[in-house]
């Protein structure tokens, strides 16, 4: 996702689009976070952080879910340099969080990025809810897993979408599927399948958040967790 923060700070609001987008109707870029602690000014809305490797895809699924061209495309990992906070329909926050996973991100940069990514999960206001994407094309992978236990073990909720699913072979989806729901999914935390290219599952997952961002407090973290210290991006 190629951006710089003076094209986005200079971005005007994206328009309306009725019944375009399955989070909302309206979507609109309220803040490029460049540091930990940066949130949007007025009252705190409830906010989902969407989290996962780089190249799982977060853009497309991004601009899928809204129904509008709001997360720039790229093919090239790690181009994510900031937090973008979305507004939908001013009633929630959307965080496009930088891509993990990634080791030709500069080290200082990776330990910003792990630093604003914890502080948004666990520094009030927090977070109320994770999208956390991984590639359906792949076998769980140790960032993912942590980053999953790091979500637990700070009380985050979470929905895992497991992205790419138009790439997975029909033969294997059955056994990728099984492997997935093992390794993530848990009562309290779905799992879906979903492709931003064909649609699959797209408008199950849009109304699957918006029912949580607007309906469900945050839990508190789990008595005797660790204390939350977020997986540091790599």
């Amino acid at each position: 996702m190629t951006r710089t923060a003076s094209s986005v700070a200079s971005r005007p609001p994206t328009r309306p689009a009725p019944g375009r987008g399955f989070l909302g109707r309206e979507v609109r870029l309220v803040l490029p976070a460049h540091a930990p602690g940066a949130r949007p000014k007025g009252r705190a809305l409830p906010a989902l952080a969407v989290l996962g490797r780089s190249n799982v895809g977060k853009s497309s699924l991004l601009n899928a879910l809204l129904g509008s061209k709001v997360a720039r495309v790229s093919q090239t990992p790690g181009r994510t340099q900031a937090l973008y906070w979305y507004r939908v329909d001013d009633a929630f926050d959307v965080v496009d969080c930088p891509g993990y996973g990634y080791a030709k991100t500069a080290r200082e940069s990776r330990e910003r990025f792990s630093e604003q990514i914890e502080d948004v999960l666990t520094r009030e206001p927090a977070a109320s809810l994770a999208l956390l994407l991984v590639d359906g094309r792949l076998d769980p992978q140790e960032s993912d897993r942590s980053m999953a236990a790091f979500l637990e073990a700070s009380g985050v909720p979470a929905v895992v979408a497991v992205t790419k699913w138009d790439k997975v072979k029909p033969s294997e989806r059955v056994r990728r599927l099984r492997v997935l729901t093992a390794e993530y999914a848990s009562s309290d935390r779905t799992l879906l399948p979903v492709s931003s290219e064909t649609g699959e599952n797209i408008p199950r997952l849009g109304r699957l958040l918006r029912e949580r961002l607007t309906s469900t407090p945050r839990p508190a973290p789990a008595p005797g967790a660790p204390p939350a210290a977020a997986p540091e991006v790599t």
